[in-house]
């Protein structure tokens, strides 16, 4: 059940609107069963055909020098690749879940559709796997300067193109982690604008991954470390396992995911936001936005301060905020519900506490960030996706006598 009219739709929207052209993870990291899919299925393409090569591209350019990353062309049509094979087009149901009721024998799931009409299906267990919905908006952005498209976010779904920022006008981008970089060099590479700003609290930072390699590494990768004399489960995954307070574990996690960074590739790399800062193509601000206010020419006043209280002011046409997600639950209203309903367990933070199977529910799973208390920094990305597969299947093939999990919802 997703409420787009595709799978992956907003997926391949919102890392299009950002410009990317190749992901930050490895190609390790995708949509198929086994690890080695992505880089057989490049190798298979190659045998058959050159890909894009009537647009110049070669079948060499589908990874990146630096940790085989995929571009995303291409890992998009392996994720379509996915998709057809395992026929999961046929079984989506467009809509949006609205209520989740637990029965003895199995789970409703009331799903509001795009007509408008509300359906109800049955499953014998669910998975939540709720990607963020809830995106973060300074104070200072006022339902009035959103509402007339002065000021939007990327990753807004109503302008998800940046429809409404015309030929050469000038832009602020705000925000100073990969998202924020790789739409300023699209800006700028598209010559089409007018000055594209970047006003960021904190410096410019690189790191590769947004959290360590190691919280990434899933229990096969653990088994081959092992058979090979490494350490298998890596001691911080095995440190986060032991740890009985869920706020000892939302402080681990706050501490080794680490938001605001950008990779060498993107910051360093051939044509990389640093030399565009160092020759003056984007004008980088290192500052805290304290006001804005609307001119009568239609630009948008920003008055900035820096850390070592140092003013600074610009004018633009508009703003495009690059500030991520907020922290709530994905669906919080929901999933507060079906936690008061049913007497489930959610921590402080509001997030739910799986066991170690992320069973919340004798018939409901989680997977994503709803099961980041139980995977840790990691459970958000490709990498957590896999780890939570692992272990759902895993519970799965415990469940003598419940064939539910040839058809879960």
């Amino acid at each position: 059940v997703d409420d787009s009219p595709r799978l992956l739709h907003k997926w391949k929207a919102r890392t299009a609107a950002t410009g990317m052209g190749y992901l930050r993870s490895s190609a390790s990291y995708h949509l198929g069963a086994d690890e080695e899919d992505l880089k057989r299925f490049a190798r298979y393409r190659s045998s058959a055909r050159n890909i894009d090569k009537k647009k110049g591209r070669t079948d060499e350019t589908v990874f990146a020098a630096d940790y085989q990353r995929p571009r995303l062309d291409f890992f998009n049509f392996h994720c379509d690749h996915v998709i057809e094979m395992y026929n999961l087009d046929k079984v989506h149901v467009q809509g949006m879940v609205t209520d989740v009721v637990p029965k003895d024998e199995h789970v409703e799931v009331e799903i509001r559709q795009p007509s408008g009409e509300t359906i109800t299906s049955c499953a014998e267990n669910i998975v939540l796997a709720l990607g963020s919905d809830s995106l973060e908006f300074p104070i200072w952005a006022s339902e009035d300067l959103i509402n007339s498209g002065k000021v939007r976010h990327i990753f807004d779904d109503d302008d998800i193109n940046g429809g409404s920022l015309c030929q050469g006008s000038s832009v602020a981008i705000v925000g100073g982690g990969i998202s924020a970089a790789h739409l300023a060099l699209k800006l700028e590479r598209q010559k089409t604008y007018g000055d594209v700003h970047m006003v960021c609290r904190h410096e410019l930072r690189e790191k590769q991954f947004d959290t360590h390699q190691d919280w990434m590494m899933d229990s096969h990768a653990a088994q081959r470390s092992e058979a090979g004399g490494g350490q298998g489960v890596p001691k911080c995954q095995r440190h986060f396992a032991s740890l009985d307070s869920y706020a000892e574990r939302r402080n681990v996690i706050k501490r080794e995911r680490v938001a605001g960074t950008m990779p060498p590739a993107v910051s360093r790399g051939n044509a990389g936001l640093r030399y565009a800062i160092g020759e003056g193509r984007i004008r980088w601000h290192e500052c805290e936005i304290d006001s804005i206010t609307m001119k009568g020419d239609n630009t948008i006043d920003l008055k900035m301060s820096t850390l070592a209280g140092e003013d600074d002011k610009i004018a633009v046409d508009q703003i495009i905020l690059a500030t991520g997600f907020g922290k709530r639950p994905p669906c919080s209203d929901l999933i507060t519900l079906i936690a008061e309903r049913n007497g489930l367990e959610l921590c402080p933070c509001g997030y739910p506490a799986p066991d170690k199977s992320l069973r919340w529910h004798d018939r409901i799973f989680l997977a994503g960030a709803l099961a980041e208390l139980e995977l840790g920094p990691s459970a958000r990305n490709i990498a957590g996706a896999r780890m939570a597969s692992e272990r759902i299947v895993a519970a799965a093939a415990t469940m003598s006598g419940r064939s539910s999990w040839h058809s879960p919802v």
